[in-house]
């Protein structure tokens, strides 16, 4: 198990820090959860092991930590007489696995540093039995964030999640289909207790005789028959608990809490992000906490933030739950599409046909010599077979370089096209995600703008029409003077169309931002 041994000559401490989970080895520590007894370690240490226990993995690793610091001697050099720290106060710290070891340890080396502190960060939920971990209050404190899924992650309450769970599919009276399919809905708070009416029934009116109760009952009495833990373990000392007073993790407030309140697993969104360091840190510089602003009792906000408004929303990304309805999912597939015509007319080298007359000096006039499909970046060539007799050529040549930057027309109608496909796509993720996620009101309104600027954009691009490519000019090689005339051909009308689409897509998001509540 990695540790430093660290010297803050700012708060004249002494401070063993502990590294949490990262390897399979360490996922195997925290799996070997069943107590194990504490006489025999306190008899070495020096404190009252008798009748305690603590999870066995850590356990093995604290022991292992403690073996090492003897046996470089560590902290025997850093509180020397003679020693410049001597002293400095001994603090132990951890997180994740690290706080559970660094709780563990604390205890092992507490007879022989009486002042000593210990601060976990998220601990594992299962360390020392209850009354250890009244004891150790003393000296641990633990601190655990939000609805952080490892301080309960224990053997009791994973049954408990789990009867849980087969309780609800015993409740269920409509096809499982039906539920999976209703679940996968988000739904404000308010109408959770209709939309469980609808498929729960009470627990009471629950048939017990079912071949599946009977097989439940079964499985329950072999699970308990079987679960071989002589008692109950918790996470150790006293425990800051950082509530989310707001709901969107914009402001922690810290609480004192009961080991006791974390007795099941919180299924949220918010479960594994919680456990992670850098947010933790953020919160913590975040709380200001001073001589006048202490962790608060727990009890003292109850009433305050048991009051439900009604309105809470349930904001778990959820593919195609649309829960705005079908507008959403219907503004996707035309915004999709607008893009995907828009893409191809501005690949395509068929934007324009162009059809030309050339005027000799002597006053002969002959049509097509110049004639070709034009796109913005490319062109097809038309091979003349008979008078008035075209067959359009099956490649796309890039135009010169030195034709890109002769006239301003044609740049801006490129630029124009190519920021319609960026803004469109853009348009795409938003109206996607509303289909998926419950989305504010800005959101729609930023919908609304991406596709009003598709519109706009797409527009300008038919400034094609009026570019060099489709005006007259004199050829500077025999002075004849060419004119020529385009109409839309098959990428043009494509771009009509990501046109058309896109403005369906502005009222369609415009009846969102309309009745959005």
């Amino acid at each position: 198990m990695p540790y430093a041994v660290i010297l803050d000559e700012v708060k004249k401490a002494v401070i063993i820090t502990i590294r949490g989970t990262k390897s399979m080895e360490d996922w195997a520590i925290n799996l070997q959860h069943i107590p194990q007894p504490l006489y025999k370690i306190g008899d070495i240490c020096g404190f009252d092991g008798e009748n305690h226990y603590c999870h066995g993995g850590i356990l093995n690793r604290a022991k292992w930590l403690y073996n090492d610091l003897k046996k470089y001697r560590i902290l025997k050099k850093l509180y020397a007489p003679d020693s410049p720290y001597k002293d400095y106060n001994l603090v132990v710290v951890g997180h994740s696995l690290g706080g559970g070891c660094a709780q563990v340890l604390s205890l092992m080396l507490r007879p022989s540093f009486p002042t000593l502190k210990c601060f976990a960060y998220e601990p594992p939920g299962t360390i020392f039995d209850d009354k250890l971990c009244e004891k150790t209050e003393e000296w641990i404190t633990s601190i655990v964030c939000g609805e952080d899924f490892v301080p309960r992650f224990t053997m009791p309450n994973l049954e408990c999640l789990r009867d849980e769970f087969l309780d609800v599919l015993a409740q269920i009276k409509v096809p499982k289909i039906v539920a999976i399919r209703d679940v996968r809905t988000p739904c404000p708070q308010s109408h959770l207790l209709r939309r469980n009416a609808s498929m729960l029934c009470p627990k009471a009116r629950i048939d017990k005789n079912t071949s599946f109760s009977k097989k439940l009952r079964e499985f329950r009495d072999e699970r308990a028959s079987k679960n071989i833990e002589s008692c109950k373990v918790y996470i150790a000392g006293k425990i800051i608990h950082l509530v989310d007073t707001t709901g969107d993790k914009t402001k922690f407030v810290p609480y004192w809490a009961s080991r006791h309140e974390f007795n099941r697993v919180e299924l949220s969104n918010t479960m594994f992000s919680d456990h992670s360091i850098p947010r933790l840190v953020t919160i913590l510089k975040n709380l200001n906490l001073d001589e006048k602003h202490d962790v608060i009792a727990y009890q003292n906000v109850m009433d305050e933030d048991e009051e439900d408004d009604g309105d809470g929303e349930v904001r778990v990304f959820i593919c195609f739950s649309n829960p705005h309805g079908k507008v959403p999912l219907l503004v996707s597939v035309f915004v999709i599409v607008a893009w995907i015509c828009s893409f191809w007319s501005l690949q395509g080298c068929k934007f324009v046909l162009r059809s030309t007359m050339i005027g000799f000096n002597n006053g002969t006039i002959v049509a097509g010599k110049y004639d070709m499909s034009a796109g913005m970046w490319s062109y097809n060539l038309i091979d003349e077979f008979e008078p008035n007799d075209f067959e359009g050529s099956p490649f796309c040549e890039p135009y010169p370089l030195q034709l890109h930057n002769v006239d301003p027309i044609w740049a801006m109608a490129k630029a124009a096209a190519t920021l319609a496909n960026l803004v469109g796509f853009i348009g795409i993720g938003i109206a996607m995600s509303a289909t998926s996620i419950k989305l504010k009101k800005r959101s729609f309104i930023a919908l609304c703008t991406m596709m009003v600027l598709s519109c706009i954009f797409g527009g300008l691009q038919f400034l094609f029409l009026h570019s060099v490519i489709c005006n007259e000019w004199d050829d500077p090689q025999t002075s004849d003077t060419v004119s020529a005339t385009c109409v839309l051909n098959r990428d043009g009308y494509a771009a009509v169309a990501a046109v058309v689409l896109w403005f369906v897509a502005l009222l369609g998001s415009g009846v969102m931002v309309y009745t959005y509540n």
